[in-house]
């Protein structure tokens, strides 16, 4: 079990009980400074008698098998210092645990931080656990022995995350996701998905197809469908298409606005167990921002499966 008390329903980390923590840095995420994070988090865990253990990735180790045996080890909290790729590990590694993961948002996008509303400034993410916070348990969706908690998809979306290269991420970050975003959705691509949900077979022409647990599209602004949850149990099945600048405008407005559900250019349906996805392009498939393997793609829902530490209010 993770080291959490309950009080009035808020499910809190128990500091008190001095719980032996784990933190994995990237020191090549994003743009913040190594040195200034494992700083911070040092004085931090070690001015409250924490015991602690830093780990600085090299892009070689396998983090998930290093997440199990450290939790083998006992090991009672896990705080992950980078981007979207290395939260995803460490997640991948916590799943089913009930051990509290710390989200320290230093990647380019740190799109699960902004789903939960998580500091994206470092000070205030560090100090979200010495504070009031709560601890929400989300669902995740699982793909052979990997876990995404955010989106898996295959179209336009994974295509310009294969057109990105690691050290051009590095060097000009939501710069050149975007150039390579725009190269992408100019093309006017779009695709025929064999889709099953849930064992019932559907066709669709998009030029995305998504598989949310999340109902943000990048920023918390852009929503594919107000109530898409991270805690409901169940998988979303979203189709967009646009095959003009005007549709990509149209469908931007409709997701700013909220009336996601009067543009046919994006349907959202539900599934309560697994999708399976083909095409005849055998496509990339992205999950969570990394690209995870190519169509065809079976995705399972593995509900209540991490524990994040959040602010209070924070929405899903």
């Amino acid at each position: 079990m993770g080291v959490v008390f309950i009080k009035r329903r808020t499910m809190k980390v128990n500091l008190e009980a001095k719980p032996k923590t784990y933190v994995v840095i990237n020191p090549v995420a994003g743009v913040s400074q190594l040195e200034i994070v494992r700083e911070r988090v040092q004085s931090a865990l070690g001015e409250r008698d924490i015991p602690f253990e830093v780990y600085e990735t090299t892009g070689k180790e396998d983090i998930r098998q290093m997440i199990h045996d450290k939790v083998q080890q006992g090991f009672k909290l896990f705080i992950s210092a980078g981007g979207d790729g290395t939260l995803s590990s460490v997640i991948d590694g916590l799943v089913g645990t009930e051990i509290p993961l710390v989200i320290l948002p230093t990647g380019t996008w740190n799109a699960l931080a902004r789903a939960l509303d998580i500091p994206l400034q470092i000070n205030q993410a560090i100090d979200l656990l010495f504070q009031e916070h709560t601890i929400k348990t989300i669902d995740a969706m699982q793909v052979g022995e990997d876990y995404s908690v955010l989106s898996i998809s295959a179209g336009a979306g994974a295509l310009t995350m294969k057109g990105v290269e690691r050290e051009e991420k590095r060097r000009w970050g939501k710069l050149a996701d975007l150039k390579s975003a725009l190269n992408q959705l100019l093309k006017f691509r779009s695709y025929r998905f064999d889709v099953k949900i849930d064992g019932k077979p559907s066709t669709f022409r998009a030029s995305e197809l998504l598989v949310a647990n999340s109902a943000i599209l990048g920023i918390k602004a852009l929503q594919l469908d107000p109530n898409i949850r991270m805690d409901d149990g169940k998988l979303n099945v979203c189709r967009i298409y646009a095959n003009s600048v005007s549709d990509y405008l149209k469908l931007a407005v409709s997701m700013l606005i909220g009336a996601q559900k009067r543009n046919w250019n994006i349907l959202c349906l539900e599934a309560l167990d697994e999708v399976e996805i083909r095409c005849r392009q055998k496509l990339p498939v992205q999950g969570d921002g990394d690209l995870i393997g190519r169509l065809p793609i079976t995705i399972k829902i593995r509900p209540k499966a991490i524990q994040i530490v959040t602010p209070v209010n924070a929405e899903m």
